[in-house]
């Protein structure tokens, strides 16, 4: 039977502002930067955001958005390549109605 994963605690490190590739693989869990082996948090950032926050001048007709791992122990960030849409025409919702004879 495994043991539960530590709590978090927080790190005087931060949260690192260099973003690293990072290739996935069989599977994932396991930081490479401090080998924290219980997961990652997640972020998104946008695809058309340019560095230091400024907008890319280059506009997408929908909105992507990076998926970037934190580790919790160390703050490492990493990029495995995930991109992800939240736009609503993709996450449709459609309501019926049943009528019964």
């Amino acid at each position: 039977m495994a043991a539960d994963p530590p709590p978090v605690k927080e790190t005087d490190m931060g949260i690192s502002e260099e973003i690293k590739p990072i290739n996935p693989g069989e599977e994932l869990h396991t930081c490479p930067t401090c080998g924290y082996e219980y997961g990652f948090h997640t972020s998104f950032v946008s695809v058309n955001a340019g560095k230091n926050g400024k907008a890319s001048p280059v506009k997408s007709t929908r909105e992507l958005y990076r998926v970037i791992l934190i580790c919790p122990e160390c703050g490492a960030r990493f990029d495995a390549g995930w991109r992800i849409s939240f736009h609503d025409e993709e996450n449709c919702v459609f309501k019926t109605t049943c009528i019964l004879h």
